[in-house]
This record gives C-alpha cells, sequence and structure tokens, in this order.
C-alpha cells in the first residue's frame, strides 16, 4: 500500500519547482510577496509546499546561512474552519511562532525582549479583537482587560496604554494600522531575512473562511521581509471572492487571469501541470520500485533525482534504473511493468488518483492470494479497474459483466477486438454502449479478453459492481463546493442561471462527477426536490448529455417510485435515439406515465 498523504519524497520532479520558489522567498529583493501555488485535486500542491519547506530548512543548516533569521510557518486552514474567526486564528498562529522561534534566540538577538513584549502586546490585541467580534459591548470589555498597573509587568507601558484607548473605543482599523507598524518593527529590528508562511487546503474550506484567511494575508502583504504561499485549487477562491463581493470576476485575458482582487492579493501565481504520459510512467514506475526494500529505494529515488537535475523531458523508466542500479533485482517491479501502459491511456494523470487505483489494485492481487486464483494476470485486472476510474466507462463494467458466460468467457469478445482495432463497432448490442471513442480504444488495447476466462477478475472486483469506489475519491474539491452552492438554488429559473455559470469551465469529467452527486442524492431520496431542479435546469443536457450518464443517473433507483416532476425531464430524453428505448422501459408510476402523456 502506499500513502495518500503529502510527502517530502519527490517522485514528481518537483524538485526543480521547490527550488525555484525557495530562492523567491529568501530573496530579499523579492520581498514581501504572496505566492499562489494553483493545482487541480490531487495534483499534488500539499506536497509541494512540503519539499519547499524541507528544502529551506537543508538551506539554513548550512553552515554559510546558519546566523540567517529565517521562519517557516504551516497552517492548515481547513483544520481551524470552526474556529469562531479564522482570520484572527492565522494570525494568532503566525505571532505565536515567531513568539517561540524568538525565545529561543533571544540570547543572539539585541533587545529580544523588547520584541517579546511587542508580540505579547499584538497577541493580547487578536483576542480582544475575537471579543469585538463576538459583540460585546466596550463596558464588557473593558471588565476584561486586566489594570495598566499589570500591564506594565508584561508590555511596554505606551502599547499598553495605546490598546486600550484602541480597544475601549472599538477602534479596530487603528489597532490593524498599528499592528502592521510593530509587526514590522519586530521583523526589521530582530534581523528576519524572511518569514515564510504555508496556507494550505484552503480549497476545502467554505466561502467565509476562504475570504478570512485572504484578508488575514492581505494585513501582512506590504510587511517587509515576508512571504505567504498558499496552495488551492484557484476556482475555488474565485468563486468565494465572487460571492462575497458580489460582483462577477472578469478575467483579462491579455494580461492576467485574475481579477483586481486576486492581483492585489497573489502577486506571483504559479500553476502545477497535468502530468504527461512519459511523467506518469516514471511516477508509477517508481511508487512500485519503493515497496523493493527502503534501503534500496533511497539509491534508486537519489539516482533519479540526479538524472532530473540534468534531464527534464526524458522518461526515468525501468531501463533507466536498471541502468543506474545495476546491482539491484528488480524481479517483481518487472512483473507489473506490463500494467504501466493501459493506467497511462486511460487515467487523467492526477497524482492521487494514480496511487489510489494502486493501492486498490494492490488490495485485489492481495485477495487473488488470499482466495488461492493463481492465475490473476496484473495487467488484466488493471484492464478492468480502468472501467471503474475512467468517468466515461464506468457503467460498461456492469455491462461486460453481464456478457459473461458459464465459463466466464465473453463470446463475441475476440470479432469485437478485431472491429475496435479498426475503429468501429458493428456487432449487434455492442453497438450501444460501446461504440464511443474511449470503449473502442479500450477494446482495442492490450492485453485482449478474448479468450481469457473473467470470472476470477469479477470475483475479487465484485464491489467495483454498481458501486465502486468511496464518493470522495471520484469526485475533486471544485465540483463538490459547486454542488452545495447550486443546491441553494430553490427555483428551477435561479438554478438554470447558476448552473450554466459553474458548468461554464467545467471538463467533460467534472460534469460526470456532478451526474454522480446527483446519483448520490437520489438514491438517498427519490423524491429529493433539489435532483429535478438541475436536472429540469440542464436544458442542453450538459449534465446528462448521453444513454451512458442517464443509466449512471438512475442506476440502483427505484424508478416506479420517481414523482410525476420528471415528466418533463424524461421526455426530453425520450427524443434522444440512444435514450428513447431506456425512458419507455423504465418502471414508472401511474402519475408519471399520465403526466408523460
Amino acid at each position: 500500500m502506499w500513502s495518500d498523504n503529502e510527502t517530502k519524497e519527490d517522485l514528481l520532479g518537483y524538485q526543480v519547482h521547490a527550488d525555484l520558489l525557495k530562492e523567491v522567498v529568501l530573496d530579499p529583493t523579492m520581498l514581501p510577496i504572496s505566492i499562489g501555488i494553483f493545482g487541480d485535486w490531487g495534483s499534488g500542491k500539499s506536497s509541494l509546499m512540503l519539499l519547499m519547506k524541507e528544502e529551506i530548512e537543508q538551506w539554513m543548516k548550512e553552515d554559510v546561512h546558519k546566523k540567517e533569521m529565517v521562519v517557516q510557518i504551516q497552517f492548515n486552514s481547513w483544520q481551524f474552519e470552526n474556529y469562531e474567526d479564522t482570520k484572527l486564528t492565522l494570525i494568532e498562529t503566525v505571532l505565536s511562532a515567531i513568539e517561540k522561534d524568538l525565545r529561543e534566540k533571544q540570547n543572539i538577538i539585541k533587545n529580544g525582549m523588547d520584541f517579546l513584549k511587542k508580540i505579547k502586546y499584538l497577541k493580547l490585541g487578536m483576542f480582544f479583537l475575537k471579543k469585538i467580534g463576538q459583540q460585546m459591548v466596550p463596558e464588557e470589555i473593558l471588565k476584561l482587560l486586566p489594570t495598566k498597573e499589570e500591564w506594565k509587568k508584561e508590555l511596554i507601558e505606551d502599547d499598553a496604554k495605546l490598546l486600550i484607548d484602541d480597544v475601549s473605543k472599538g477602534n479596530t482599523a487603528k489597532f490593524v494600522e498599528r499592528f502592521r507598524e510593530n509587526f514590522e518593527k519586530i521583523v526589521d529590528g530582530a534581523g528576519y531575512r524572511s518569514i515564510i508562511v504555508y496556507i494550505d487546503d484552503l480549497d476545502r474550506c467554505e466561502s467565509t473562511r476562504i475570504i478570512q484567511c485572504l484578508e488575514a494575508v492581505k494585513l501582512f502583504v506590504n510587511v517587509k521581509r515576508t512571504a505567504f504561499v498558499i496552495g488551492a485549487d484557484e476556482r475555488i477562491i474565485e468563486h468565494a471572492i465572487e460571492e462575497r463581493y458580489k460582483h462577477k470576476i472578469e478575467k483579462n485575458t491579455i494580461s492576467s487571469p485574475y481579477s483586481d482582487y486576486m492581483e492585489k492579493l497573489i502577486q506571483l501565481p504559479y500553476r502545477i501541470p497535468r502530468l504527461s504520459y512519459s511523467e506518469q510512467e516514471t511516477y508509477i514506475t517508481l511508487l512500485l520500485c519503493s515497496k523493493i526494500d527502503d534501503e534500496q529505494f533511497k539509491t534508486i529515488h537519489q539516482k533519479f533525482l540526479e538524472f532530473r537535475k540534468k534531464d527534464k523531458h526524458t522518461k526515468y523508466d525501468i531501463k533507466c534504473i536498471r541502468r543506474d542500479n545495476n546491482k539491484l533485482e528488480f524481479g517483481k517491479v518487472e512483473e507489473l511493468l506490463p500494467i504501466l501502459p493501459i493506467m497511462t491511456k486511460f487515467l487523467n494523470g492526477n497524482p492521487r488518483q494514480l496511487k489510489r487505483f494502486l493501492n486498490t489494485f494492490d488490495m485485489r492481487m492481495r485477495m487473488a492470494k488470499v482466495a488461492g486464483f493463481e492465475n490473476i494476470k496484473p495487467e488484466i485486472l488493471v484492464k478492468m479497474m480502468v472501467l471503474e476510474y475512467n468517468s466515461v466507462l464506468r457503467e460498461n463494467i456492469d455491462d461486460l459483466y453481464c456478457r459473461q458466460r458459464n465459463n466466464g468467457l465473453v463470446s463475441d469478445m475476440e470479432e469485437v477486438e478485431k472491429q475496435s482495432k479498426a475503429g468501429r463497432l458493428t456487432s449487434g448490442s455492442w453497438t450501444t454502449l460501446w461504440n464511443k471513442p474511449e470503449a473502442v480504444l479500450w477494446l482495442a488495447s492490450k492485453p485482449s479478453l478474448a479468450k481469457v476466462n473473467l470470472q476470477d477478475y469479477f470475483w475479487i472486483s465484485r464491489e467495483a459492481l454498481k458501486i465502486e469506489t468511496p464518493m470522495e475519491n471520484k469526485v475533486s474539491n471544485v465540483v463538490r463546493t459547486a454542488y452545495i452552492r447550486l443546491k441553494k438554488n430553490q427555483t428551477v429559473r435561479a438554478m438554470k442561471r447558476a448552473l450554466a455559470k459553474e458548468v461554464k469551465e467545467f471538463t467533460r469529467e467534472e460534469k460526470d462527477m456532478l451526474v454522480l452527486l446527483l446519483h448520490q442524492e437520489l438514491a438517498e431520496n427519490i423524491g429529493s426536490g433539489t435532483v429535478i431542479r438541475f436536472l429540469d435546469a440542464d436544458e442542453n443536457n450538459e449534465l446528462v448529455s448521453s444513454l451512458s450518464l442517464l443509466k449512471i443517473m438512475f442506476d440502483g433507483i427505484e424508478t416506479a417510485k420517481l414523482p410525476a416532476t420528471y415528466a418533463k425531464f424524461l421526455k426530453k430524453m425520450q427524443g434522444k435515439a440512444d435514450c428513447k428505448k431506456y425512458v419507455e422501459d423504465m418502471e414508472k408510476s401511474t402519475s408519471l406515465i399520465n403526466a408523460l402523456k
């Protein structure tokens, strides 16, 4: 099994990105700066930030840099989402980290105790701002404040007086201005080269929390020697800004893809591209090698990193690994190499999905061993599994299962594979569900299933039939948050406007994810008004656009219980040639039949 957590072990060739970003945040001429590390769900944003942090820690251990004042601060916004005010919690986290760093280094910092007092002043200010946020009246706040005499022991007297005056008068803007001034004095006076704050998982938070974090960053954006590194899917951030400020985000395609707000906040957008086919093959091969032996893999990994420094383009395949590690044995890895072409061809190049796919594959191979199935071939199992993980092919696995004979063979598979290599199916019942480009490509791909008994493969994969993998493994944060927003629309008219706007930039795969969420809601509540609002609002069939997606929509649903409100949607689908027979054959209630008439 492979861990699904972020890692400092670079198998994606992200070292070059980490090195570049390290140079930026340690360059005094570039600070202050805010960097947005943007990428899709599972693209490796967290791992890149962790790798960057590790690089800076190694840099600080070098003799020439040991006296450099650098502090790195980690803030996971999702973990703090339930706190009263995420903005103030982030600021407190920054202050506490600097306070800890100053205490450890106070012997080498001139006037170190004065800086610690200023930190305490700022932290107390944050505490009182939280109280104001809870709408406590000034008199009640005053009761909470220590006396001036008590504060003299801990704070610089002038600062204490100013804080009492600001807070008691509810003058938070004045305090924020003074906060920035004091923070700059601490950073400058203590001699910090760079204060680096990593904000991760921002795109998992609700819109209000996202904006609170961004506003906290905005407070520091112009403070000398600070760098904020934010990892997120930028589409979710843009939606949060739009919800907060109630205006459509205009994108200038000539100069910048950001709204004015994003341009001011994120000074350096840094996007992680999807893995190419060769990068996918390299990544999967290294994952397989990581299971050989920990010590041996350290050598393999180090050779890979050295190779990537010289060559950023060529895939680092098993031939390269053998060449660079000629004393190692790769027997188990080589047995699994036939799975690479089918994985790279049908999965979407997302590192998280590739790793989760391999984990499922590993569990099924273990299951085969425990069950006593000695003839399971890895490449055939993987070919079957990609039907589950490819959004366009999900329902094909059930169809294939139904086509088995008693001996586990699919009788006309040899002829169908021959037709698929010619580019089009002409064999009877196969032409409806399998005559789409992805399915034809799948049938034409090696290994052939023409003379393969599929019974054992279906047995160890039986959880894949109907309901295959957990919903959280199939739906990205972008789609899930869009779905939550869309559900708030209580009329078809409102839903129509919102839906067109949300799915405008969705890929086909993301639209399919939305259909999966609708199916889940329908399965939980067949009378759900939300589902029918979605379907009626989708006038141009952006979501349920084909027979295969229509089948996914109603898979396992007792359609005889569907209310008459589904008549409009079903009538529309009945008008599509490939969906007509499916709609006609559906079980329907009397009220729905009458409504269709």
